[in-house]
C-alpha cells in the first residue's frame, strides 16, 4: 500500500523543470502542435453549436482557480464566443486566460478552446478565442463516459472519511472519487507565441513562460480513466496518473509556471459535480505510481494535489442537456468528422513547400472519407485501450466479487443440482447457516446474477449452493444443464439475515420444494448441539432433495432430529403425510410454540405460516422467513426522474430504469444482491416520491408500511429520494 509520508519527504520526485518533464515524457511531435486553429471556422462552429456541455475554466476576480460545467455557447463571430455562467458562480477576471472542453455526447474526440476573458456581464462572459483544437478520444474511450451505465467498485468503507480532516474527508466528496472515471482539469502560467501558419499556440512548454513571466493562459484537459483513479491519499491530497498520451502536456507545463489547480468530477449517470481546487506539483514517485497500473501498464507521471477546497453541487448544465441520456447522443453523421477536421487544421498550417504538400496528400482520405476514418480510429482506439488494460470494460459486471472455480456437480434430484465451490485462492467460507450466496455468471456474453442459498456447513474449504430448475429460468437451466466441473465464476456475499438465533433450544423448519436448500445448511451445522425438526413438502418422492442424507441424519440422530415429508402428488406406494403445507396441515402437525421457526418458501406457505403462528402465539422474534419468488419486470415506460440518495448525491434515472442499474451506474453506494428482487439486500427507505415495484417480491408488509422499498426491482413515478442506511446486517458485496 502506498506510503502515505512519501507525499511529504520524496521531494526528489517532483519534476521542476522543462528538462526533467521532457525526458519523462519525451517531446510533442511538431504535427501535434500544427492541428490547432486560431479562429472558428465552419466546423469548429457546428461542433460548438451541437454540444450541449463545456467544461469551462477560469480564475474569478480574486484569483481563485474554478472549473465548472456550463450550457452551450453562443457564437459571435470567428474569434469571439459567448458562454453563459453557472447561477451564483463569480465571474473571471476581465484578461484572464479561459479554456475549455467541449462535450460531443456519444462521440469520443471533444473540441478543446483557449482564450481571454474579454467582459463578463448579467450572467455570461465573451471570451476571445485564441486556440481552437481536435483532442483525441483516449480521455472519452478509457473513461466510459457514453457507454451505459455499469456497476463500479464500491464498498461501504471506500465511502468513509478519509484519514485526516481535510475537505477529501467529506463522504460526499469520497463517494465521487471512488465512482468517477472523468475529470476536467484547468491549469493556467504558459504564455502563447505565434506559430507558423498563423495558429496561436502553446510554447514548447514553461520554459517559454518562465522566462518571460507568463501571461496566465488557461487550459482546461479531458482526464478518463479507470472509477475511482483520483487516489485520495489523505484529506488534503489527490493523486491523479498521467497515462500515454501525445505528449503535449499543456497540464504539467503550466504548472511549472503556476501551481494552481481546479477541477470538474463526472460520474456517469450523477446529476452532481465535484468541484475541486487547490495546487498541484508533478511527480514521478515509482512506488505511487506502481499503486496506478491498469493491466501491466504504469503511468509515466502523476499529479500529487493539495486540495484546499471540495464541493459537490448541482450540475444544472448536465441535468438540462440530459447528458446521460443514450437517446440524446450525436448521430457521428450529423457532426463535422472530428478527425477530418484535426487533419484539416493541420493541413492548413503546414501549407508551404513540399512538406505542406505531402500532408495535405495524406490527410485528404480522412477529410474524404468520414464513415472510412471513424471505423479505422475506431479499430486503432480499442487496440490501443487493449494494450493500456482497458479492453471490455462496458458493463464489465463480471468482474464483481470473488473468483471461484467449480469443484463439483452433483445431480440431488432431476431438477435440483448442487454446485461445490471452491475459492481461487483457497480462502474459507465462512456465513451463517441459512444465508444466500448470488452467483454471477456469464451465459451468452450476458452476466447475470442470481441468489442461491447455502446448502453446506460454513468454515469448509468448499461452499455448496443447490439450485432447483424453474421453467424458464435462465439461471438456474444454466446450472442444471449446461455447468460443469472448472468452470470460474464470481460469488458475491453472503447476504440474508435468515438464520437461527444463538443459542437455540429447538428449531421447527418449514420448507417447501428448493426451500430447503438453507435449511440444510443449518441441519448440518446445528443437528450435533440442537434439536431439529424439519417439516419439508415436496410434489412426489423423486422431488426430494437430499432425501438420502436426510433419512440418513435422522437414523444417526434419533431423538434430536425428525424429518416429516408432505407430499401433495404422492404414489400409492407412498406411506408418509400427504398434501400441501397449508393451514389445515400446520395446526396438525404444530401442537406447541416451543422453539424457534424458519421458514422458506413460496408466499402462499409463507401465508398459512403466518396465519397458524399467530394462533400459537410466537413472538415475532421467533419466527425467520425467506422467499425466493423472482419479481415479474416493471413496465419499461415512462419518462425520466431525478433521484436523490442522502447523503450521498443525486443522479438521472432513464425511462424504464431501475433505482438500483441507475444508482450503480452512477458509482452511488448502494447494496444489493440477487437483483431480482427475491433476497432484500437492496431495501432503502423511501423519503419522498411514488415508486412502482414488480411484484411478487420479498418485501413484507410490515417494510412497505415503513416505506421501504427494493431498488432492484422499483422504477420511479416521479423524483425520488431515499436514505442510505447501511448498518445492522445490511452486507455489502464485495465488488473489486
Amino acid at each position: 500500500m502506498f506510503n502515505l509520508n512519501i507525499v511529504q519527504v520524496d521531494v526528489k520526485q517532483r519534476i521542476g523543470t522543462v528538462g526533467e518533464l521532457e525526458a519523462v515524457l519525451g517531446t510533442p511531435p511538431e504535427a501535434v502542435m500544427r492541428k490547432q486553429v486560431d479562429a472558428l471556422d465552419d466546423g469548429c462552429r457546428r461542433l460548438l453549436r451541437a454540444s450541449p456541455v463545456a467544461g469551462f475554466g477560469y480564475r474569478d476576480v480574486d484569483g481563485v482557480p474554478r472549473t465548472v460545467l456550463v450550457g452551450a455557447v453562443r457564437v459571435v463571430s470567428a474569434r469571439r464566443i459567448v458562454v453563459p455562467l453557472p447561477e451564483g458562480d463569480p465571474e473571471p477576471g476581465e484578461g484572464g486566460g479561459v479554456s475549455f472542453v467541449f462535450l460531443l455526447p456519444g462521440i469520443g474526440e471533444v473540441l478543446r478552446l483557449n482564450g481571454t476573458a474579454v467582459r463578463a456581464e448579467a450572467g455570461s462572459v465573451t471570451v476571445a478565442v485564441e486556440q481552437i483544437y481536435v483532442h483525441c478520444a483516449r480521455a472519452v474511450l478509457r473513461s466510459g463516459l457514453w457507454e451505459p451505465p455499469r456497476p463500479v467498485a464500491i464498498s461501504a468503507a471506500g465511502h468513509g472519511r478519509a484519514p485526516g480532516a481535510g475537505p477529501l474527508a467529506d463522504p460526499k466528496v469520497a463517494a465521487i472519487l471512488a465512482a468517477s472515471p472523468f475529470m476536467l482539469v484547468s491549469t493556467w502560467g504558459g504564455a502563447r507565441e505565434e506559430t507558423q501558419g498563423g495558429a496561436r499556440g502553446e510554447t514548447r512548454g514553461g520554459a517559454r513562460g518562465e522566462e518571460r513571466g507568463g501571461d496566465g493562459g488557461g487550459d482546461t484537459s479531458p482526464r478518463g480513466d479507470h472509477p475511482g483513479f483520483a487516489r485520495v491519499l489523505d484529506g488534503d491530497t489527490l493523486a491523479i496518473p498521467d497515462r500515454r498520451g501525445n505528449k503535449r502536456a499543456d497540464t504539467f507545463r503550466n504548472l511549472l509556471v503556476d501551481d494552481r489547480f481546479s477541477a470538474a468530477v463526472l460520474v456517469p449517470g450523477r446529476l452532481d459535480v465535484l468541484h475541486l481546487s487547490g495546487r498541484a506539483v508533478i511527480t514521478r514517485d515509482p512506488e505511487l505510481l506502481a499503486t496506478m497500473m491498469t493491466g501491466n501498464e504504469q503511468p509515466h507521471a502523476g499529479l500529487l494535489v493539495t486540495v484546499t477546497a471540495a464541493a459537490v453541487r448541482s450540475g444544472a448544465a448536465i441535468e438540462a442537456a440530459r447528458l446521460w441520456d443514450r437517446e440524446r447522443h450525436l448521430d457521428p453523421d450529423a457532426v463535422p468528422n472530428m478527425m477530418g477536421l484535426a487533419a484539416q487544421h493541420l493541413a492548413t498550417n503546414m501549407a508551404g513547400g513540399v512538406q505542406g504538400l505531402l500532408i495535405r496528400w495524406l490527410t485528404r482520405p480522412l477529410q474524404s472519407f468520414p464513415v472510412l476514418t471513424r471505423r479505422l480510429f475506431a479499430m486503432l482506439n480499442r487496440r490501443s485501450m487493449a494494450s493500456e488494460g482497458y479492453a471490455g470494460r462496458a458493463g464489465n459486471d463480471q468482474r464483481a466479487g470473488r473468483a471461484v472455480r467449480v469443484a463439483e456437480v452433483i445431480a440431488e434430484t432431476a431438477e435440483a443440482t448442487s454446485v461445490v465451490l471452491e475459492d481461487e485462492a483457497g480462502e474459507p467460507f465462512d456465513f451463517r447457516p441459512g444465508q444466500f450466496f448470488t452467483l454471477a455468471v456469464e451465459i451468452d456474453g450476458r452476466t447475470v446474477r442470481r441468489p442461491y442459498s447455502a446448502s453446506s456447513a460454513p468454515g469448509s474449504s468448499r461452499l455448496t449452493l443447490t439450485v432447483k430448475r424453474v421453467e424458464g429460468g435462465l439461471v438456474s437451466t444454466y446450472i442444471n444443464k449446461r455447468m460443469r466441473k472448472g468452470d470460474r465464476i464470481r460469488l458475491l456475499g453472503p447476504s440474508g439475515s435468515f438464520h437461527a438465533a444463538e443459542p437455540s433450544r429447538r428449531l421447527i423448519l418449514i420448507a417447501a420444494g428448493s426451500g430447503v436448500t438453507p435449511m440444510m445448511s443449518i441441519i448440518r451445522a446445528s443437528v450435533e448441539t440442537t434439536r431439529i425438526t424439519l417439516l419439508y413438502g415436496n410434489r412426489s418422492e423423486e422431488d426430494i432433495i437430499f432425501a438420502a442424507e436426510l433419512a440418513a441424519l435422522e437414523k444417526e440422530h434419533e431423538g434430536r432430529f425428525a424429518v416429516r415429508h408432505l407430499l401433495s402428488r404422492a404414489d400409492r406406494s407412498w406411506t408418509g403425510l400427504r398434501g400441501r403445507i397449508d393451514a389445515p396441515a400446520l395446526r396438525r402437525e404444530l401442537t406447541d410454540d416451543d422453539g424457534e421457526f424458519l421458514v422458506c418458501g413460496p408466499a402462499g406457505m409463507l401465508t398459512a405460516v403466518r396465519e397458524v403462528l399467530d394462533e400459537l402465539g410466537v413472538p415475532e422474534e421467533r419466527r425467520h422467513e425467506e422467499v425466493f419468488t423472482p419479481a415479474v419486470s416493471g413496465a419499461t415506460g415512462g419518462t425520466a426522474q431525478r433521484m436523490t440518495v442522502e447523503p450521498y448525491g443525486t443522479i438521472q434515472v432513464e425511462a424504464g430504469q431501475t433505482l438500483l442499474d441507475a444508482g450503480l451506474g452512477a458509482g452511488l453506494p448502494m447494496p444489493y444482491s440477487c437483483t431480482v428482487g427475491s433476497c432484500g439486500e437492496c431495501r432503502m427507505t423511501l423519503l419522498r416520491g411514488e415508486v412502482t415495484m414488480a411484484e411478487p417480491n420479498c418485501l413484507r408488509p410490515d417494510e412497505r408500511d415503513k416505506g421501504d422499498i427494493l431498488t432492484c426491482v422499483a422504477r420511479p413515478l416521479s423524483e425520488v429520494a431515499m436514505e442510505a442506511d447501511y448498518g445492522g446486517s445490511r452486507t455489502w458485496p464485495n465488488r473489486t
